[in-house]
């Protein structure tokens, strides 16, 4: 999905370069770094929304109803209640959706945009594996490390926060 999301960009976004020179001069077009910007952007928001949305639906109506009770507004019951109890979730999705950012990232160096995937197909190009398999386990191992790193501090806000377990 995410090359046929590629692909489907480079036509618009070279009319609008075409028609707006103003886009043209920022250097929006059909290739390079903006269709792989706008694809990769929009990938994270689907880890990103059913993580939020599975969160703030996991609290049990009696968490509302209580804060509620407790003469809070809607909006204190949003940010001191619904929020918090939610932070997990929605750092879960982060996590999920950055995770995939780094992977789907190597798609970029098909249209121009440049990062590891340029190395990863100059190198299935001349037929040198030695260079897929090196850029293939850099974006390997920085995903893996991203990964650990937001797991960690992911366990820091579930801590903090004493929200429930992620999914």
């Amino acid at each position: 999905p995410t090359l046929s999301l590629l692909g489907l960009l480079m036509v618009p976004l070279t009319a609008l370069s075409l028609r707006f020179p103003i886009l043209r001069e920022w250097g929006v077009s059909g290739v390079g770094f903006w269709p792989a910007f706008i694809v990769l952007t929009l990938y994270t928001l689907l880890p990103l929304t059913a993580n939020t949305l599975a969160g703030f639906r996991s609290q049990a109506d009696a968490i509302r109803e209580a804060a509620l009770g407790m003469g809070m507004t809607g909006r204190q019951r949003f940010f001191r209640v619904e929020l918090p109890l939610s932070a997990p979730f929605i750092f879960a999705g982060f996590r999920t959706a950055l995770v995939q950012t780094v992977g789907n990232c190597i798609l970029a160096g098909l249209v121009g945009g440049g990062g590891l995937g340029t190395l990863i197909f100059l190198g299935l190009a001349q037929s040198a594996p030695d260079l897929v398999v090196a850029a293939s386990l850099m974006v390997v191992l920085m995903a893996v490390f991203l990964d650990r790193v937001l797991q960690g501090v992911e366990g820091i806000l579930r801590h903090r926060v004493g929200g429930g377990e992620a999914a």
